[in-house]
């Protein structure tokens, strides 16, 4: 990559990066590593592998990202700092609410691994209807949000930040669907009641 400008760059090694996580988990793929290795083995360990390899390419992607030469084009002057307290607080809560929300242990793979190695039935999803948070996907609302707050504007990371926004949107998208699949109506009845990304009043339809 070394002919490409460091824009350019960021750009493709965050586009592959989340290409590459969002592979891991689309039905297809893991229907294609559930047949091959059985749906016991598979339904305990994948989750772990996935986590594993998510945080692994995603080192050098920051690493390298971190080490380009870079312009900066905004530093959040005057007022401006406000904005970027309000989107840090916004995204600090929003991850907050998802700890809040989700189940953690089953998030990691562990609760997998536990029931894998006990014996047991081994869980392939879990659903909480709590409503910490406003939005459906509080994660991924907190993660655009401090993707913005993060550090100056440079011309690298401007690329970077908008990649990583489009794919959380994505991403809330791709996992709406997978929730669907797997939890069925009480999703549905969820998602008619909060928004997907971003808090407001919203009524029952």
């Amino acid at each position: 990559m070394t002919g490409l400008s460091p824009p350019i760059q960021t750009a493709l090694l965050w586009a592959l990066w989340c290409f590459l996580h969002s592979s891991l988990i689309t039905r297809w793929w893991t229907g294609l590593v559930f047949s091959l290795l059985g749906e016991r083995f598979a339904a305990g360990w994948y989750r772990v592998f996935f986590i594993s390899i998510s945080l692994g390419t995603l080192i050098p992607v920051v690493s390298h990202h971190m080490s380009l030469p870079q312009v900066v084009l905004f530093t959040w002057p005057g007022w401006w700092l406000g904005v970027k307290i309000v989107l840090a607080v916004y995204g600090a809560y929003m991850f907050y609410a998802g700890l809040r929300r989700y189940d953690m242990s089953f998030f990691l793979g562990l609760s997998q691994l536990r029931a894998y190695f006990a014996g047991a039935a081994v869980p392939r999803s879990t659903f909480t209807a709590a409503r910490i948070g406003g939005v459906r996907h509080p994660w991924y609302s907190g993660g655009i949000a401090l993707v913005w707050a993060f550090g100056p504007i440079t011309d690298v990371s401007l690329v970077g930040k908008i990649v990583i926004s489009v794919y959380f949107v994505i991403g809330a998208f791709l996992e709406e669907k997978k929730l669907l699949a797997e939890i069925g109506a009480p999703y549905a009845a969820y998602r008619r009641e909060l928004p997907m990304l971003f808090p407001w009043p919203r009524g029952r339809r």
